[in-house]
């Protein structure tokens, strides 16, 4: 007990120590408050204030003037401060002098007014951009005078600093994105001419050999076999070096569930340019992952969910993902394996599934099997199904009996937004064809024919405009023995706002259930005031039937307000349906395509 009293008398004693060093530190850092400052005048035109107040701020910062000698010491010492600011834009031939004003009275630092007459800004008279090394080849010749329309600042234009680092840095990093790994500015040098007030601009870039890239070499593995990184490359040995496949192989590698780090370079050495290995560094992350989860979706209620994920089934890197998630109007349990990708990018998984739903008085059991290919091509998603669906209605204590379909199914997503998690500009396409035939496992022959189209404009930098367009249709002599996954329902959040979830379809024996005809249109505007705060005005707009002749599109409209986060924008609606009573509120995460 003692021994325990005089550790925490110790602890207490050091934390007292280190609060008292601490803000003794923190006084002695403390920076001199502006207004301390010496008064300094700059007699200069306005334009060139901030730039000169800001080059002078360390010195007038730290400077004391109590009388005329230190006043001289303090212009003396902004003197090179200010010609260096001035001729980052090109002015070479300052005149600098300090005025002298009235005495300052007896007690009162004096004024340092300094004037400063710029003179003319230096002209760029002269541009030589010069190559050394493998890019001299006859076969660079088209890319060589594509650099040099890269610079930026051109013969007859004001000299300017940053323009000048700007422009030599655009062809370094030009150079180094592909053939020349080891390329560096050899050279550069502005030769200013003062009286002609005049500057020669040279940079001459040394290219170094061409890189090709070699084999992988991979460290860091220990559960997973090495073809699992392989499986990701799509760089071949012998291909020209492109900074861009390497960061696309990062980028891919990064963006499993196997690593938690990742790290791809090539070795630089232009003594050895070809076949020039590609060192991937991993750190395996936990191949096991419990979670657990809770939330509240405006469609479907209050949520807990616990899922689990073992990323290395059967030791062949196989991600088995499974879980079981309750909501207050449905409940699921899944379980999916996906396979690794193959080398042309090609994913495979399977999986198995049960759902309970309850929605308009009518309950719903679904087990499924199934699988899915995936791929891409360009900015195109493909995914190629087979899923096998036995199902179960109930109403009003009544059993509708079951019903299956075994039901092949191809989709794809054509993604050509600016950003996919908060855009601004462009449109996504989404299209699906489902099929089903009553000689092969199903009740019923039908055919689905699903599409959505979501464009975004931001007409400036605080509007954005979002319009959606969504038509479905399935082919089919009746719809009794369709499973209702793949009929149509709208309503809820992401759907038509102003309606409850899945609150518009064909009523069929007083039983509200999907229809074969879906349209539904979607306007929004979003005004964002303040950082990432946003309002949102929008309308909606549709309806579900059996035949388009019946049906009757039901507005709706709401307001809104949106915050933007990295994984997408929050959006919280109030909407209200034109021929309803009840306001309906409205909860989104993220932009759902």
């Amino acid at each position: 007990m003692n021994k325990n009293l005089t550790f925490f008398n110790c602890l207490v004693a050091l934390a007292g120590l280190l609060t008292l060093l601490w803000g003794g530190a923190a006084r002695a850092i403390e920076l001199t408050p502006e207004s301390d400052w010496p008064q300094v005048e700059f007699l200069v035109p306005p334009e060139f204030t901030g730039l000169l107040l800001r080059a002078t701020r360390q010195i007038r910062s730290t400077a004391q003037v109590v009388d005329e000698g230190d006043a001289w010491q303090l212009y003396r010492r902004m003197q090179p401060a200010i010609e260096d600011a001035l001729g980052t834009q090109g002015y070479f031939s300052p005149t600098i002098r300090r005025e002298l004003g009235e005495l300052a009275q007896e007690d009162d630092p004096p004024v340092v007014r300094v004037r400063i007459e710029p003179g003319p800004q230096t002209v760029v008279s002269a541009l030589n951009i010069e190559f050394d090394g493998a890019i001299n080849g006859p076969e660079f010749a088209a890319r060589r005078e594509r650099l040099k329309a890269l610079w930026q600042l051109p013969v007859g234009r004001p000299f300017n600093q940053s323009e000048w680092t700007l422009s030599k840095d655009a062809l370094l990093r030009d150079l180094l994105a592909r053939d020349f790994a080891a390329a560096t500015l050899a050279e550069s040098l502005a030769n200013v001419d003062p009286e002609l007030n005049q500057v020669e601009l040279t940079v001459v870039y040394d290219s170094g050999p061409v890189f090709t890239f070699g084999e992988l070499h991979i460290e860091g593995l220990s559960k997973y076999p090495p073809d699992l990184v392989e499986r990701y490359n799509t760089i071949r040995p012998g291909d020209r070096y492109e900074q861009e496949r390497l960061l696309n192989l990062l980028s891919a590698l990064q963006n499993t569930a196997y690593f938690s780090s990742v790290d791809v370079k090539i070795d630089t050495d232009d003594q050895k340019p070809e076949q020039v290995p590609i060192e991937v560094t991993v750190l395996e992350s936990d191949s096991k992952r419990l979670g657990l989860g809770a939330g509240y979706s405006s469609n479907t209620g209050f949520r807990t969910e616990a899922t689990y994920q073992h990323n290395n089934l059967f030791d062949r890197a196989y991600s088995l993902v499974t879980g079981v998630r309750l909501e207050q109007k449905r409940q699921s349990t899944y379980a999916d394996v996906f396979l690794p990708p193959s080398r042309q990018g090609i994913t495979d998984s399977v999986g198995v599934a049960f759902d309970y739903q309850q929605v308009s008085n009518q309950e719903v059991d679904r087990s499924a099997v199934g699988a899915v290919r995936a791929f891409s091509i360009g900015p195109t998603d493909y995914q190629l199904g087979l899923n096998f669906q036995l199902e179960e209605r109930r109403a009003f204590g009544v059993d509708f009996g079951q019903t299956q379909a075994l039901v092949a199914s191809a989709a794809w997503t054509h993604n050509r937004v600016d950003d996919r998690l908060n855009p601004t500009d462009g449109y996504v396409a989404f299209g699906q064809v489902a099929a089903a035939s009553e000689t092969l496992a199903s009740d019923q022959d039908f055919v689905r024919l699903y599409g959505k189209l979501q464009q975004f404009w931001s007409p400036s930098r605080d509007q954005l405009i979002t319009a959606r367009l969504e038509l479905g249709t399935v082919a089919a002599s009746a719809r009794r023995d369709i499973p209702q996954d793949y009929l149509f329902r709208a309503g809820g959040t992401n759907s038509i706002r102003g309606f409850d979830f899945l609150d518009l379809g064909v009523l069929d024996q007083g039983v509200l259930v999907g229809g074969r005809r879906l349209v539904i249109g979607s306007l929004e505007y979003v005004r964002w005031l303040d950082g990432p705060l946003g309002a949102a005005v929008f309308t909606d707009i549709g309806d579900v039937a059996d035949n388009w002749d019946a049906l009757d599109p039901k507005p709706a409209f709401g307001v809104g307000v949106r915050y933007k986060t990295p994984a997408g924008p929050i959006a919280f609606d109030v909407a209200k349906a034109l021929d309803a009573d009840k306001i309906r509120i409205h909860f989104a995460l993220g932009v759902a395509f």
